[in-house]
């Protein structure tokens, strides 16, 4: 998997009203690389605008968005398409309005990168922290029900569940506490609107330490896949995103 930003510009000053604009953004980049499926990739919303169902979005500055590449094989030839329209100034319609490609970024710390398993698990494990910083910065929704989510195994479970199809392999195993410590953890609610209805959402803050050192690799792979992946069935729409502070 890979990372990037994309800076975009509007052709005008424009009023975004949508309620669901990461969708929209995940809708336009999807025109552009129909050969991906759906689920081969996730977008962010305008970055410090996630939670904003109306703003304004200057002709003079530039809006950055995440996009992920699930699927290593499309990576470049995404980042070659969008290259030329940059260089041709060619126009993006997110909804019905009209943008402009900036610039793409791949040397931010924080939320670029890409991610490589095997290279993880080859790592010598004493190069690695025993210590994690979890943080959930855009909200986790379950699918099913409103209800709030309050612990740590819910959450794990769900991106047990992600990596054990990403890796093809039932790893549901490592859910042990005896592997790892969760030092803290902190849930914050939020209500969003989502189809023109409020539901309970959460973001949060999460420390563990890894206690077996013979599986550090492994669970400190689980949760940079996170990271890259998001949690939730809402995150290719950049619900359920986090950064790991080491």
């Amino acid at each position: 998997m890979n990372s990037f930003l994309v800076a975009l510009s509007p052709v005008k000053n424009t009023i975004i009203t949508e309620a669901d604009c990461s969708i929209k953004i995940h809708e336009a980049f999807n025109k552009i690389f129909p050969k991906m499926g759906i689920n081969d990739f996730r977008v962010s919303s305008f970055f410090g605008y996630f939670f904003e169902n109306v703003f304004i979005v200057d002709k003079e500055k530039n809006y950055k968005i995440m996009i992920t590449i699930k699927k290593t094989e499309y990576f470049s030839s995404v980042i070659q398409k969008l290259f030329r329209k940059a260089l041709n100034k060619e126009i993006i319609f997110i909804g019905e309005n009209e943008f402009k490609i900036k610039g793409i970024i791949s040397n931010d710390k924080i939320w670029t990168g890409y991610y490589n398993l095997e290279e993880i698990l080859k790592k010598d494990f004493d190069e690695l922290t025993s210590n994690l910083k979890i943080k959930i910065v855009t909200p986790v929704i379950e699918e099913k029900s409103n209800k709030f989510i309050f612990e740590f195994d819910k959450i794990f479970c769900e991106i047990l569940k992600n990596f054990s199809e990403y890796c093809n392999e039932n790893f549901n195993w490592i859910n042990n506490r005896k592997n790892f410590l969760v030092k803290k953890e902190k849930y914050y609610i939020k209500e969003i609107k989502r189809n023109k209805k409020i539901k309970n959402s959460y973001l949060g803050e999460i420390e563990i330490k890894i206690i077996e050192e013979q599986y550090k690799n492994l669970i400190y792979a689980i949760f940079i896949f996170a990271k890259f992946y998001g949690i939730g069935k809402f995150s290719n729409y950049g619900f359920g995103q986090i950064i790991i502070k080491l």
